[in-house]
């Protein structure tokens, strides 16, 4: 193990095929910085307008329909709807409605809202009841979940979906009117039986399944856990990643595959030893994972766009430090907080955040007002070239002004 350490330490990544997929070794630390105009092609800005009714505090997620960019803030638990300029259109807020997420269902031209009924309060336990099976249409009375048409916003034509209580466990859009959902979690009451981290509902019976364990011995999962998807732009296919768990894996109509196996330090790696602990509860688990935070728990926010995996790390370390960025056609790592801005981009932020959105065609992220004028003021002197819109943004707007939106084009080729 140190002779493949000190080995390892040489570089930061390189990149065999297994039999389960591509295994990437890979030392977070050590991943490349680049300046910002060697890695995007294009990098471009656009303010969200301010006004009463569009202000609000931060985007939890990010949409970019054919004409829309559509905001949900958790906070005011209002989805805002701006054009591709930037200018506020609407907002709208769903009755009786705790969003849990929005989807964007490009077949349908609708988003997908689905959250928790504000006219019901549930205790704990009755939570975990639903839990057990959440394709138990008897719990949709607890649940909101509906199609908001894109054709035309101000009209607000609404399709519910009456009866579907798997929003209890936020499904993601899949295939054919279809959902892939994931809950696992075990307790030591349940009986012994097996069941699936994963799971592939159809409306009226979830047609696949895969990973299994134990419901009541697999102790690590007494906190409950979920299967984390990512659309691509094939409407058949999805990525997800599992907890504990290091790779990058494809579903598809009929079957999953691993597509990449990160192979991370010691320092950074559950070993066998975390599977086995003997936790007692959640709280016992949550103790463990405090005194342990070197420790990566999952991989997050993964992205693909031609050659390039975007992806981010579980771990306790601060955001600009947990994002990276993959070009396969180098098997090189890029640390993203490490990607500096230079004259080209007029020295503003890049990826202050995580990717938050991928059309296709370009990625999406934002930064906050607040950062975009501590980066104007603390670059005044190398006299950066804005373009217009940002030039108005500047001298019209103000720290508390709306996020501004970093819409991103990766280069064929880095460097």
């Amino acid at each position: 193990m140190r002779k493949w350490i000190t080995i390892f330490c040489l570089s930061a990544c390189y990149a065999v095929m297994g039999q389960n997929g591509k295994e990437l070794y890979f030392q977070p630390g050590f991943a490349s910085g680049a300046n910002a105009s060697k890695v995007f092609e294009e990098i471009n800005y656009i303010p969200l307008e301010t006004t009463k009714k569009s202000v609000f505090g931060r985007i939890k997620q990010l949409l970019v329909s054919d004409e829309y960019f559509i905001i949900w803030d958790a906070d005011t638990n209002f989805i805002y709807f701006f054009d591709k300029k930037g200018k506020f259109i609407k907002k709208y807020r769903p009755p009786n409605c705790t969003i849990k997420s929005i989807q964007l269902d490009k077949a349908r031209n609708a988003i997908f809202i689905s959250g928790s009924n504000k006219n019901y309060n549930f205790s704990p336990a009755e939570v975990e009841k639903m839990m057990e099976d959440p394709t138990n249409k008897s719990f949709a009375r607890f649940t909101w979940s509906a199609y908001y048409d894109l054709a035309d916003i101000h009209k607000e034509k609404i399709q519910r979906l009456k009866g579907f209580s798997l929003s209890l466990v936020d499904p993601t859009i899949y295939n054919n009117n279809q959902w892939a959902y994931s809950y696992i979690f075990a307790n030591r009451k349940f009986a012994d039986q097996t069941e699936y981290e994963l799971k592939v509902y159809d409306g009226e019976k979830n047609i696949s399944q895969y990973f299994p364990y134990n419901k009541r011995n697999d102790a690590y999962y007494f906190k409950p856990g979920q299967v984390s998807f990512f659309p691509t732009d094939n409407p058949g296919v999805l990525l997800f990643t599992r907890p504990y768990h290091y790779g990058i894996y494809k579903l598809t109509s009929d079957s999953t595959s691993l597509l990449y196996s990160l192979i991370l330090p010691f320092e950074n790696s559950l070993s066998k030893a975390f599977f086995a602990h003997p936790f007692r509860s959640k709280n016992d688990f949550d103790q463990y994972r405090s005194q342990n935070g070197s420790f990566v728990w999952k991989i997050e926010n993964v992205y693909q766009l031609r050659q390039y995996l975007f992806f981010s790390l579980d771990y306790n370390r601060s955001p600009r430090d947990r994002n990276f960025l993959f070009d396969e056609s180098t098997n090189r790592f890029y640390a993203t907080g490490k990607i500096i801005a230079d004259s080209a981009n007029a020295f503003l932020p890049v990826l202050s955040t995580g990717i938050q959105y991928s059309d296709g065609h370009y990625l999406y992220t934002s930064a906050s007002s607040s950062i975009m004028f501590q980066n104007k003021d603390y670059n005044q002197a190398k006299s950066p070239q804005y373009k217009p819109v940002i030039k108005q943004y500047f001298e019209k707007g103000t720290r508390a002004d709306n996020p501004v939106i970093i819409q991103l084009k990766p280069k064929n080729k880095i460097g």
